[in-house]
């Protein structure tokens, strides 16, 4: 099973409005409960992997069922001997397919699933062999400093050993599918070595009061797409969903001005059809490609 949860790393995403109507990509399920706090009149949620739309059912389920604490215990940011039993308190609030696909998957239940995305895992490994290059002590005091330039300086001090030098890039490479110049931004940023992002009170709070108003659609995007009345979406997360096949769609259900986001790898390409870009490419993180806006034409 593949969850790709790791465009909830993505920084910088598109704004939504009070009482829009918007359309997204379901992957790790954080983004869409944050959406919430901007209360759009609705969110929508396609993907083309079904694991993500289990994975979101999950987390609205949480959301209605648990207090803040008992969630980030489910969901695995915090340590846990009861995640099972707690899993217990929420499935009933899930869809059968959701229901039946995680009673199938209980040790990913147990591990906690905020670990267990295809990129967490993958950054949870370089994350030990960095504590086992550099060690413990001088990572957790990597960690402490509050600024990039701190972070640089101790970098160029204490890390650039003629190891580091000598086989970083091999690393790097070994870990990851973005080039070493990015990854060493995040780490000055202060994100490569972060714990994963989670729900602030507040988030969560907001994502319990709101919850109804995310409708996760569990069909193929393109035949959900096709139902859909024209000029009804005035914003798209798209995330790094593949929009092959539903540019047709996207345009028509639109409404004039509407705005989209969306990560790819060809950041020279055109939109899909009908939307025009916005601004220039940004990096998508950790992954490969850029984030793009594009806005439809009034």
């Amino acid at each position: 099973m593949e969850l790709r949860q790791g465009t909830d790393w993505v920084v910088g995403d598109l704004s939504v409005a009070e009482d829009e109507a918007v359309l997204a990509a379901a992957e790790g399920g954080d983004r869409v409960l944050r959406l919430l706090a901007a209360r759009p009149k609705r969110v929508a949620v396609i993907d083309r992997n079904s694991a993500q739309l289990h994975l979101l059912d999950l987390k609205l389920a949480a959301v209605k069922a648990l207090a803040h604490g008992d969630y980030l215990e489910l969901m695995g940011n915090r340590p846990s001997r009861r995640r099972r039993a707690l899993f217990q308190r929420v499935r009933w609030l899930m869809p059968r397919e959701a229901d039946e696909f995680w009673l199938g998957r209980l040790g990913i239940i147990d591990r906690g699933v905020a670990h267990q995305g295809e990129f967490e895992r993958q950054l949870s490994s370089f994350r030990q062999f960095v504590r086992i290059v550099h060690g413990s002590k001088k990572v957790e005091r990597f960690q402490a400093l509050s600024t990039e330039a701190e972070r640089r300086e101790m970098y160029a001090r204490e890390w650039q050993t003629y190891l580091w030098r000598r086989f970083g890039g091999m690393v790097w490479k070994r870990w990851f599918s973005v080039g070493p110049d990015r990854l060493e931004r995040l780490l000055f940023e202060g994100r490569l070595l972060a714990p994963p992002p989670q729900l602030s009170p507040a988030e969560f709070e907001t994502a319990k009061e709101l919850a109804n108003r995310v409708l996760v659609v569990n069909e193929p995007p393109q035949n959900y797409l096709r139902s859909m009345p024209s000029d009804s979406v005035e914003a798209f997360l798209l995330g790094r969903m593949e929009l092959r096949g539903l540019e047709g769609d996207l345009c028509r259900i639109a409404r004039p001005g509407a705005r989209m986001s969306y990560v790819t790898e060809e950041p020279a390409a055109a939109p899909p059809v009908g939307f025009v870009a916005q601004g220039a490419p940004l990096e998508a993180g950790f992954f490969p490609g850029h984030l793009m806006a594009a806005v439809l034409p009034a």
